[in-house]
């Protein structure tokens, strides 16, 4: 995958899945398209909308479409991407009316690791992700949006990169659940984080949470795995907590209600 130094906004998609999810999501990104015959039949679709805009889409020989792709691919496709905006106040609180989870990406230099981090937010439909000052750099790298499968197109960037002020704004209506290497509880030994009228925010940090952040996080847990000279990646304890968090936050059958309620319930229940 190659990267137009002279376009910082401009990206190239390899392969069907990237190409199909950004036609999904983003289709006036797209710039122009090319794929060998074999690999146009899955492009069909996308090629005759392109044509209808006037946009090039050219059926042709797999050396040109390395040559544009700078990898062994069949398909790709240029894509131009819009200036990254800044998390605003006004966001946390139309993200808090949704319940929406929202993941900070903190101190992330390895791509394919942001990468791995993004397909889990997509399978658990998060998106929203924020990059502090030290990840944003990664934004268009082209090892990030060819390992993510796709997955970045229906996940919405912001830039976040005054993290600590931030944090502290909005820490009163967010639970902050802080995900890092060597640090924190385990998650099967946590209790189920549950805040009504407030919604999660995940912070991820390879390398430890910063200590200027570590007095905004609520409950902090440190990345799965018996073994330490083996820990998982952000990416896959990231999976994990989704699938921990999905769980922990649905109330139980009973709570929220008062104890003549539920003692009412148990006494219907023994009479059936």
């Amino acid at each position: 995958m190659s990267l137009d130094q002279s376009n910082p906004n401009r990206v190239i998609l390899c392969g069907l899945p990237a190409i199909l999810a950004c036609f999904k999501h983003h289709p006036r990104a797209l710039r122009e398209l090319r794929a060998t015959r074999e690999a146009s039949e899955g492009l069909r679709e996308v090629a005759t909308w392109m044509k209808s805009q006037q946009l090039p889409a050219e059926v042709c020989g797999s050396r040109d479409v390395e040559e544009l792709a700078g990898a062994a691919v069949t398909a790709c496709a240029v894509t131009a991407r819009p200036v990254i905006g800044l998390a605003k106040i006004s966001d946390f609180v139309e993200w808090r009316d949704e319940g929406a989870t929202v993941v900070v990406a903190d101190n992330f230099t390895d791509p394919s690791d942001l990468a791995a981090v993004v397909r889990a937010m997509a399978a658990f439909g998060s998106k929203r992700l924020l990059l502090s000052g030290t990840s944003d750099t990664l934004a268009f790298d082209p090892i990030l949006w060819d390992e993510s499968r796709g997955a970045l197109e229906s996940v919405r960037m912001i830039r976040a990169p005054a993290l600590p002020g931030l944090l502290k704004l909005i820490e009163s209506t967010t639970v902050i659940i802080g995900l890092a290497r060597g640090m924190g509880r385990r998650l099967h030994e946590a209790t189920a984080v549950r805040a009504p009228g407030r919604h999660n925010l995940i912070l991820l940090s390879p390398d430890g949470v910063s200590p200027s952040l570590q007095p905004k996080v609520e409950h902090l847990f440190r990345f799965p795995g018996p073994v330490a000279d083996y820990p998982l990646a952000a990416g896959d304890s990231a999976a994990l907590l989704f699938q921990w968090l999905s769980h922990s936050s649905k109330p139980k059958p009973e709570e929220g209600k008062g104890f003549l309620a539920r003692k009412r319930a148990r006494k219907a229940g023994k009479g059936d």
